[in-house]
């Protein structure tokens, strides 16, 4: 498994309030990982950070083998793609014009190519967003928004997925569906890494979850072993009660 992200010792600060404590984890093509906590964690602070959107106050990023600093600009977002955790609803753009906002690290002087269409129609079918593309972007629901954002990720075609609460405003069967396209996508070979706090989802989809508490990675457990050792979800609640499947997969039931 070739690695694809690398962080070391990632620590960040807000004023005197420190969120991310010497946080270090490596993950690889064909993982998709959780990555979980509660309220004020640090999950969406270190997607930024992943993404290079921020900066690690300690600590490094290394993309591909090679830290955020050795990559341009359009490089580094020819290989991350982020779907941050909150976008403005008012954006005047249609919702097949965001989608190909997607495209932009791959495109010649922004002119879009045949086959930069051809991705942004496949982004929008897989997500079931097609049939919106004329329709402006701030006339959608939530949910509808949502799946929008989502095809300008894949269309981005990068190798790694970085995605804070994909599954926001998404009925039941989108949630599924979402999560059911990421884990396709890591099959296919990329590195997905979703904040959600979702935990069977989580469970049912992901390969591995990585619980951040206190600013720090508590635990890194590959979801297939979840149900060995619960403690973990003690730092969610004390109303969490670790079972199982009919088909004997880990699945959290609530008291």
């Amino acid at each position: 498994m070739s690695r694809l992200l690398e962080v070391e010792s990632v620590s960040f600060s807000y004023g005197s309030r420190p969120v991310l404590d010497s946080v270090s984890f490596c993950a690889g093509e064909g993982e998709f990982l959780a990555l979980l906590g509660i309220n004020g964690a640090g999950k969406s602070t270190l997607l930024d950070i992943v993404s290079g959107f921020r900066k690690p106050q300690a600590g490094s990023v290394s993309v591909g083998g090679r830290t955020q600093r050795q990559w341009r600009l359009r490089e580094i977002a020819q290989q991350v793609s982020h779907l941050p955790q909150a976008i403005h609803a008012d954006l005047p753009f249609t919702a097949e014009q965001l989608v190909a906002m997607g495209r932009y690290p791959h495109t010649d002087r922004w002119f879009e190519s045949d086959e930069d269409h051809k991705c942004i129609r496949a982004a929008m079918e897989r997500t079931s967003c097609w049939m919106h593309r004329h329709r402006s972007f701030r006339s959608l629901s939530g949910g509808e928004r949502q799946r929008v954002l989502l095809a300008a990720c894949l269309a981005q075609d990068a190798s790694t997925l970085l995605l804070d609460e994909p599954s926001t405003f998404l009925d039941i069967e989108q949630q599924l569906h979402c999560f059911s396209v990421l884990q396709s996508e890591a099959r296919q070979g990329k590195l997905c890494v979703a904040a959600t706090h979702d935990l069977n989802l989580a469970l049912t989809y992901c390969t591995r979850i990585v619980v951040l508490a206190d600013g720090a990675v508590a635990y890194d457990i590959h979801t297939a072993e979840a149900h060995e050792n619960s403690e973990w979800l003690a730092l969610f609640s004390k109303r969490l009660n670790m079972g199982t499947t009919p088909a004997g997969a880990p699945w959290v039931w609530y008291q």
